[in-house]
């Protein structure tokens, strides 16, 4: 093996060593639980339901299927928690853009009371955009057996002992459920949790992102794939003197590289930063392969550069030193593209998902 294969190993070592020391160090394998979270496998279809709007149209379950959306459970006498519930809501009206089919949804677990009419009233107050935000009453029955069982949260008339310690008529949840299209329930977000708000927004985001754009890591790690295999036959191909089909396969690497920067950037304008939720060893691996592929990524691109120059201008003997040290760096960047996007996407680390179901 060359001095130069050797140094490129070695720079690829090195940054996988420093950043599995950082991430080890720095990353709590089993954070605090939060009061947000994604239930992952404990994500269910809410199944059929049906409502009266404060427009006094009925709606079902069909009328939401294709839509993201984040159901609420409020009342209109409710004193002190579905202000703050609904006050919530309304951020998220402003917040979330209007191209995007997302709906607010609020349930009223006092649907006796909770007239259309009176809903309506009760939407006013926060300027609450019909065609974005529904109010919906329906049998009492029926709508707490939906929160109990398919938003996995408990509501429950308040007994004479709860009422004289100071609570609310109706007890009830103060999380927001996050509804992905077909009407499955994926994650539950209390208001009183900052970072769970944040996590709300950003799983809005990805969530109600156009089709294309969700579609667009796994193209990413398609083309990530496809670079190292690129690499790996362009390697095979010099090794056995073939120049032309050396030169076919780096170019083409380099070309597929490229449409990967530009689809990742596409992506994260559509959809921003996805974090990964995984807790426990997964995590600071998770970290550590990150921050190795992200500085290795961006110290490739000049060596890169570089590289195609000398070939360009037929300094092979150097352009044969550069391309044996950025050779391992390419590979491993676009190996751990691949691993990244597993990880993030198709396996599920996390543990907390069942417990995220509490009240």
């Amino acid at each position: 093996m060359s001095r130069s294969y050797r140094i490129g190993i070695g720079i690829v070592v090195a940054a996988v060593a420093v950043a599995s020391i950082v991430c080890f160090a720095l990353t709590e394998p089993n954070p605090p639980i939060r009061a947000g979270y994604d239930l992952g496998p404990a994500s269910r279809a809410l199944g059929p339901f049906r409502f009266v709007e404060r427009s006094g149209a009925e709606v079902t379950e069909e009328d939401l299927a294709d839509s993201v959306w984040v159901a609420a459970f409020v009342f209109s006498r409710c004193p002190s928690s579905c202000p703050r519930i609904s006050a919530e809501m309304a951020r998220l009206q402003e917040e979330l853009p209007r191209g995007r089919s997302v709906k607010l949804v609020s349930i009223t677990v006092d649907p006796e009371y909770d007239t259309p009419e009176v809903l309506t009233d009760f939407a006013r107050r926060y300027r609450a955009d019909p065609n974005r935000w529904w109010f919906l009453t329906g049998d009492r029955g029926a709508t707490y057996e939906l929160i109990q069982r398919g938003f996995i949260q408990s509501v429950a008339e308040a007994t004479e002992e709860d009422r004289s310690s100071g609570s609310e008529a109706i007890l009830h949840s103060t999380k927001l459920a996050l509804v992905d299209r077909g009407n499955t329930v994926v994650g539950l977000f209390d208001i009183g949790d900052e970072l769970g708000m944040a996590r709300l927004r950003e799983r809005i985001a990805v969530l109600s992102a156009p089709a294309w754009a969700r579609a667009l890591p796994a193209l990413n790690a398609t083309l990530n794939g496809s670079g190292a295999v690129l690499l790996l036959l362009g390697w095979f191909f010099i090794r056995a003197k073939q120049v032309k089909a050396h030169t076919i396969a780096q170019v083409t690497a380099l070309a597929v590289s490229a449409l990967f920067l530009a689809c990742y950037l596409v992506y994260h304008a559509q959809v921003g930063s996805v974090k990964f939720p995984g807790v426990g060893l997964a995590r600071p691996v998770y970290f550590s392969i990150l921050l190795s592929h992200t500085v290795l990524a961006i110290a490739m691109v000049p060596m890169i550069l570089v590289t195609v120059i000398r070939a360009l201008r037929k300094r092979f003997d150097r352009h044969r030193v550069i391309a044996q040290v950025t050779f391992p760096i390419w590979l491993y960047v676009s190996i751990t593209g691949v691993v990244i996007y597993l990880m993030l996407y198709r396996l599920d680390f996390s543990s907390a998902a069942i417990a995220a179901a509490g009240p």
